[in-house]
């Protein structure tokens, strides 16, 4: 092109006013391009969907979901991806996938067109052993001398158990993270300390030494199904997005 987009004159190499510019226009285009493709799927002689969720598909009954949907529509392909919540938006945004499942959580609604799917509420998860487990609620505030067992960072389960921990006046004293419940739930029954887990996910996951008891403050979560605003849907997606509006539940 003529222009210098690199100033090598320094021990570090730094864009050029004209390259900023051109990178800009680059970056542009680039999205532009992610869009079209997108956008073209549906005129594949396959139709296509792809789909990303936070890996709690089986606890909330989206593969049942799933499963009916190609019964409906065996024509599509559909590709399902499950990766961990911090990961999902960026993708989804960059045209990686058509839809997401995701915790409603710090979403931001105004960015995304939301439809819910379900939702669940923090309980405790304590040893049955624990002094605490004959108790029918539990306030936030009791526990602030426990060991906590928690989720991993950058799960949106870890990042709302510490914030409501916060608002309760204390900072989670955290033993043990995981990403793996079986974890969690073993060293609750272990004694080694206590848990904030969703009812629905520990339903799914019961541990005969492990009880769930009710947390006095309502902390609740919804699974939804999301895309963002601006973006066209293909053919298949808004199938999809269809067939879960309508869902009896």
């Amino acid at each position: 092109m003529g222009i210098e987009l690199f100033d090598r004159s320094k021990r570090n190499i730094v864009l050029t006013e004209a390259g900023a510019t051109f990178r800009k226009h680059a970056q542009r285009l680039n999205d532009e391009y992610k869009e079209m493709l997108a956008n073209l799927k549906e005129y594949k002689r396959a139709p296509s969907l792809s789909i990303v969720a936070i890996p709690v598909i089986a606890q909330y009954g989206i593969t049942s979901y799933i499963a009916q949907f190609q019964s409906a529509f065996p024509n599509i392909q559909l590709m399902l991806e499950e990766r961990e919540a911090s990961t999902i938006l960026p993708a989804l945004n960059d045209h990686q996938f058509d839809l997401a499942f995701v915790r409603d959580n710090y979403l931001d609604v105004e960015q995304y067109h939301v439809l819910e799917v379900d939702r669940d509420k923090f309980m405790v998860t304590l040893s049955v052993k624990h002094p605490l487990a004959t108790r029918t609620s539990i306030s936030l505030s009791e526990l602030a001398n426990e060991n906590f067992i928690m989720f991993d960072k950058g799960t949106i389960v870890h990042e709302l158990a510490v914030d409501v921990c916060r608002q309760a006046g204390f900072v989670p004293r955290i033993f043990y993270a995981s990403l793996r419940v079986e974890s969690i739930l073993g060293l609750v029954a272990s004694q080694s300390g206590i848990a904030l887990i969703m009812e629905k996910i520990f339903q799914y996951h019961k541990h005969p030494d492990v009880i769930a008891i009710p947390l006095r403050e309502i902390v609740e979560s919804k699974i939804v199904l999301v895309y963002p605003r601006g973006k066209k849907l293909s053919i298949p997606a808004k199938n999809f997005w269809e067939f879960i509006r309508e869902y009896p539940r």
